[in-house]
């Protein structure tokens, strides 16, 4: 999510959206209508006047994709068609509508091989490798834990209140020291949690 920020507002910033899906944290039978969106009527429970989805909300901006392998193989080639035509209809729909936005995708799962296990298609992953970032586990990166920490401690100040300005060196220390199991998200919780 933090190279995907970085990727979208680059050096001068962007006044298009930033749009993310969690595609692990939706139920695969609403997953379609979360990413494309749905007209009037499409089924029952739903919006009286139809949704739009997150490929329509990007606009010209860009969708994170995030944890993208646990897409449905189902939904897959849908997904393929809007990156090859471009466009896309809305569940129920008739009417083509236009997609602009870039594409960033996450996941910590091996795509490569979820694509020879055949739970995740070939032209899919070549349509959507265009470009490829390994961010390493934080506990590779230990350079970068006090900056992230600091960063973390300043924006949890700011929110709270608070008058916190610095990490004592010996927490530092203990900072660098410790695994980081759950990476970025961690660090940030436990610097939000102190």
């Amino acid at each position: 999510e933090i190279i995907a920020r970085l990727i979208h507002f680059g050096e001068n910033g962007s006044d298009a959206p930033l749009i993310d899906l969690n595609c692990s944290a939706i139920p695969r039978d609403l997953l379609e209508s979360e990413l494309f969106g749905y007209e009037k009527g499409a089924f029952t429970g739903g919006a009286q006047d139809g949704a739009e989805g997150k490929l329509e909300a990007a606009g010209s901006g860009t969708l994170l994709l995030d944890e993208v392998g646990e897409i449905p193989l189902g939904l897959q080639p849908k997904l393929l068609r809007v990156l090859q035509e471009r466009s896309y209809y809305r569940v129920g729909g008739t009417r083509k509508r236009q997609f602009s936005a870039r594409i960033v995708c996450a996941t910590n799962r091996n795509l490569e091989e979820m694509v020879e296990a055949g739970t995740f298609r070939r032209d899919l992953f070549h349509r959507l490798a265009v470009g490829h970032i390994r961010v390493p586990p934080l506990r590779e990166r230990i350079d970068e834990i006090l900056p992230l920490a600091q960063f973390f401690l300043e924006r949890e100040a700011k929110r709270k209140r608070k008058g916190f300005v610095r990490i004592a060196p010996e927490a530092g220390g203990i900072l660098k020291q410790y695994a980081w199991p759950g990476n970025v998200r961690e660090l940030e919780n436990a610097v939000e949690r102190a």
